[in-house]
């Protein structure tokens, strides 16, 4: 897939034109036809990113391994949960990517302690 290609399906996702699991097959289908056409078997590995708050689950990825790289230039390098920075390595992440290891990466277990609102971040390979 062309990097044009998916930065197109990401800037819609961004712009709330389609959601993240509807990219992921648009990228998915089109790394399969790429691969048909140059008879290289594409890899099925995914970064699965999550993010549940409370009972809700506010984010959900599953970027496919070649993904993983573009996808990180839509993080921001700020994030908070419940108003308190996330410390993330994603440079880290991507390294890890890279190997192909698989299970966990991170995991945050965060409570607000105003509200008592419990935030899991969950970042893995599978």
């Amino acid at each position: 897939m062309q990097a044009e290609e998916r930065k197109k399906i990401l800037d819609m996702v961004v712009e709330g034109k389609i959601s993240a699991e509807e990219a992921e097959k648009l990228m998915s289908a089109a790394e399969k036809a790429e691969a048909t056409e140059s008879g290289v078997g594409a890899s099925n590995k995914f970064l699965i990113v999550k993010v549940h708050q409370g009972d809700n689950t506010n984010v959900n990825i599953r970027l496919p391994i070649g993904l993983a790289k573009i996808a990180k230039m839509f993080i921001p390098k700020d994030l908070e949960v419940n108003g308190k920075p996330l410390d993330i390595d994603f440079d880290e992440i991507i390294k890890l990517v890279e190997t192909e290891v698989t299970g966990n990466i991170v995991e945050v277990h965060q409570v607000d302690e105003d509200t008592g609102t419990v935030t899991d971040v969950e970042i893995y390979l599978e």
